[in-house]
């Protein structure tokens, strides 16, 4: 009785990730750019958004992804820079010092979480922030 050989499988070979991951991972990734942009971090997810408005063939998921990507990191500024004012004037009546850790916390936090959510845009899947999704909807 002849034996049946175990047919070895290939390995499937991985899938490259289209243009449209890539670009809206990108605009998430680039909160890593506040590292050397400061502020001006905010300028990549923006100018994806707008080119990819304005493209005849536009992917309605990257334009979504960098508008969110945009509004996530003003809204993480804006808040650093009021929770640094308030902490600059508590720390007068020395109260603010208690409030230090808060104002490095949060835009850790963000960094965290653009990282996170560019993560699962690189992977394919559909991300949408807490409250700042909501808004662009609205």
């Amino acid at each position: 009785m002849a034996e049946k050989k175990a047919v070895k499988k290939t390995p499937e070979q991985p899938k490259l990730k289209d243009n449209n991951t890539q670009l809206a991972g990108l605009a998430h990734f680039s909160f890593l750019a506040i590292l050397i942009l400061g502020p001006f971090s905010m300028a990549i997810p923006l100018i994806i958004w707008l080119l990819e408005r304005n493209k005849e063939d536009k992917s309605t998921y990257v334009e979504f992804q960098a508008k969110q990507a945009f509004f996530f990191q003003l809204a993480v500024y804006l808040a650093t820079a009021v929770l640094g004012i308030v902490v600059g004037v508590l720390s007068i009546i020395l109260i603010g010092l208690l409030f230090i850790p808060f104002l490095i916390l949060v835009p850790i936090a963000g960094v965290v979480y653009g990282v996170y959510a560019g993560i699962q845009v690189w992977n394919g899947k559909d991300f949408r922030y807490m409250y700042v999704a909501d808004f662009i909807d609205a």
